[in-house]
């Protein structure tokens, strides 16, 4: 997975009584092709405010062909809006 950073469709769970919802897989476009990605793990959440602005950082990690893929998921709270930010 070769991502910057771009906006992804996130499927999440909003548990009761969590804080933050918890991404189970999303779909990202890689070399014009759209793939889904599991989560596999989430090594660390971060909650970020600054004027208004208000994001959940997610260091996540994925298996993928017997890789350990590294990147963190954000979720803009007030906007209901999530990217990926991968560095290649």
């Amino acid at each position: 997975m070769r991502i910057m950073r771009q906006a992804v469709d996130v499927l999440a769970v909003f548990d009761v009584g969590a804080l933050s919802p918890r991404p189970i897989r999303f779909k990202v476009v890689e070399r014009g092709i759209k793939k889904t990605v599991r989560v596999t793990d989430i090594k660390n959440i971060e909650w970020y405010g600054a004027g208004g602005m208000t994001r959940i950082v997610y260091d996540c990690l994925t298996v993928c062909e017997g890789r350990r893929i590294e990147y963190q998921l954000l979720f803009f709270y007030k906007e209901c809006r999530w990217e990926i930010d991968k560095s290649a």
